[in-house]
């Protein structure tokens, strides 16, 4: 089978690069099983762009935002921006906050009793930052939609195990897959292909776990993120996330359903008694900071095979760097402009 782009793998990134891709090549994809099988199947979907403690602004915030917002309504799903809550844990914490309130347009500060009036079921003694561009998305609807665009516009999606790679060849175990340009969007399949397996990829599990939304809590209520996070959905709540570096095994585990529920409970307490009505677990693959130090994902052409791509190591900032790697890619594969530098410091 030819195509000018072959992608391998059908999640967040995968998705996202055969949508863009697919705008004006003949592509196809590859997946060993379904779509948003691994890691984005079990992704809380949080569109956080002011993350960790200190509510530093993501990677290219303002640009990944709006190739989110571009890339769901081309495929069908537009964004829900419904905010995100960020209760304080200290009053230092707030401090901060306050601090990059002040800082960033869309970020707003919120007092304790501000919180309680405005959001009355979060916990949030010290205050909280409100990231009113944040949101949260059906990472598995995405993928799945995004998909059924690029084949619509002629795209093909094959199911197969890619089992090495070589220049411009993706060699499955149904036959070869030959174009211009391969982009390995792999996932935690990586250490199974020869020419992938030294990348510096480290593998974090990560755990979340549905809970049943309280009458109380709305479907679109803001997600609330702070020691752990609350992404209320029609369907329930979902709760996460566990960051496990040492496993045996990918599989849910549901000896960790109480620690994840009660971190829930701590951030909105009408989830208390919530019951659990399932899990998922998937494994990320992070690049260490010894690489990158902005913890940036890798994406860039490998060297050594021509016209082979990567893209990896999205790590937990999946939808807020997959859609804008994407987007920049038609213009990298053209050899217009290449990738930025820092998603490639090897």
């Amino acid at each position: 089978m030819t195509a000018d782009a072959v992608v391998v793998g059908a999640g967040l990134a995968g998705a996202c690069a055969a949508l863009v891709l697919s705008r004006d090549r003949d592509v196809v994809v590859v997946e060993a099983a379904h779509p948003a099988a691994g890691a984005s199947g079990a992704a809380a979907g949080l569109a956080n762009p002011f993350m960790g403690r200190k509510a530093r602004p993501a990677w290219r915030h303002a640009e990944a935002l709006a190739a989110l917002a571009a890339l769901t309504e081309e495929a069908g799903v537009p964004l829900p921006q419904t905010g995100i809550v960020r209760p304080a844990r200290s009053p230092a914490q707030a401090e901060t906050f306050r601090q990059q309130a002040d800082a960033f347009a869309g970020l707003g500060w919120l007092a304790a009793d501000a919180v309680g009036e405005r959001f009355p079921l979060v916990a949030a003694p010290h205050g909280a930052l409100w990231v009113a561009d944040g949101a949260s998305v059906d990472v598995a609807g995405f993928v799945r939609a995004a998909l059924a665009m690029a084949e619509s516009r002629g795209a093909r999606v094959v199911t197969g195990r890619v089992t090495e790679l070589r220049s411009r060849i993706a060699i499955t175990d149904s036959g070869l897959l030959t174009a211009r340009h391969v982009v390995a969007a792999v996932g935690d399949g990586f250490a199974r292909l020869p020419s992938l397996a030294t990348l510096p990829f480290h593998r974090v599990k990560g755990q979340t776990v549905t809970l049943a939304r309280p009458a109380s809590l709305p479907a679109d209520h803001p997600a609330v993120a702070g020691a752990g996070y609350v992404v209320p959905g029609a369907q329930g709540v979902v709760a996460g996330a566990t960051f496990e570096h040492t496993f045996a095994t990918a599989a849910p585990d549901p000896a960790r359903d109480a620690g994840l529920a009660a971190t829930a409970a701590a951030l909105v307490p009408a989830l208390a008694e919530a019951a659990v009505l399932g899990r998922s677990a998937g494994v990320r693959l992070t690049v260490p900071a010894s690489v990158s130090p902005g913890r940036l994902p890798l994406a860039g052409p490998l060297p050594g095979l021509d016209g082979v791509w990567v893209v990896g190591g999205l790590g937990a900032k999946g939808l807020m760097t997959a859609p804008l790697i994407a987007s920049l890619l038609p213009d990298a594969l053209a050899g217009r402009q290449p990738l930025p530098a820092e998603l490639w410091p090897l």
